[in-house]
């Protein structure tokens, strides 16, 4: 409790722009790789995770396990061409569809061979970044009696050029709450970190150089699940590219892997848990923010 207080004093508390989000309660469903071999790309994660590689269409390639859904497509290497957030109930997905409607914002139909996974209620719109985000309703969660490690597919990280675009289109038109940002000693936005659900990222972005997308993660139940992912890791021969560390920003254990694309991956445990009301926190650029422990990734 101690160092949690002394950490809060290095923060700029301001409060959140609204306090009701019709976004509150939607997840990250699922992710798309777009790769040079999405069948080999599609089965080193189902090794990594356990969980079965299926074909879906010609070079359409499915990982799906209990909590975490990946598509693999033939396309740039090393690229997220699309995400896709569910909501619980299809009540929730409909209201947020005709807020953005009545918004003025565009919101496109999927593909027919998308809808035919994720289901009818689903449409899509761009970011300031041209990434497709979809929302749908979740659909449900598939059993399987494979033996695998527990890890929910949990957040997506951008690098972009306009972060603040990027934030402000995530929060005041998506409605995600900021929950933390990282500004340089000129008060330009570093980064940003914002929340559709009690978790504190389900969606961040890093100024870098030219845009893409920086990683996603899986959470895990606990610190001991940050260790046996770390031993299957070391079981496959696949090496931690960074980590294990413990994030400033979100005060969750981490570690990061790469896939054969060089995208990273990320294995995370007891992130912060937030209330809708909370206001964001203010960090100042450098190492601390994002590993109190140690040697730090900075994107810029």
């Amino acid at each position: 409790m101690l160092r949690r207080i002394k950490r809060t004093r290095r923060y700029i508390s301001h409060m959140p722009t609204s306090s009701k989000s019709l976004l509150w309660n939607a997840r990250l469903l699922l992710v798309e790789r777009a790769t040079e071999d999405a069948k080999a790309c599609a089965e080193w994660y189902a090794t990594l995770l356990g969980d079965p590689a299926i074909e879906l269409a010609h070079d359409v390639w499915q990982v799906r396990g209990k909590e975490r859904w990946m598509l693999f497509r033939t396309g740039t290497p090393k690229t997220v061409p699309m995400v896709v957030f569910a909501f619980p109930t299809v009540e929730q997905w409909g209201a947020f569809r005709n807020y953005l409607q009545v918004a003025g914002q565009t919101v496109h139909p999927v593909a027919p061979n998308l809808a035919a996974v994720l289901g009818e209620n689903a449409f899509g719109l761009r970011d300031p970044d041209h990434r497709m985000i979809v929302f749908c309703v979740e659909p449900p969660r598939v059993e399987s009696d494979r033996i695998a490690l527990p890890a929910r597919m949990q957040h997506f990280v951008c690098a972009s050029t306009q972060t603040i675009a990027m934030m402000e289109f995530y929060r005041d038109v998506l409605g995600f709450i900021e929950s933390d940002r990282v500004v340089d000693n000129d008060g330009d936005l570093s980064s940003a970190f914002l929340r559709s659900d009690a978790e504190h990222h389900s969606f961040a972005v890093f100024r870098a150089p030219q845009p893409g997308p920086d990683h996603h993660a899986y959470e895990v139940p606990n610190w001991n699940g940050i260790r046996d992912w770390a031993d299957h890791c070391g079981d496959l021969e696949i090496p931690l590219w960074w980590g294990p560390g413990r994030h400033g920003v979100g005060n969750n254990l981490f570690f990061m892997i790469e896939d054969p694309d060089g995208y990273k991956v990320e294995f995370s445990a007891e992130l912060e848990i937030m209330t809708e009301e909370q206001p964001f926190r203010e960090w100042p650029h450098g190492p601390r923010a994002l590993n109190l422990w140690g040697n730090a990734w900075m994107r810029s």
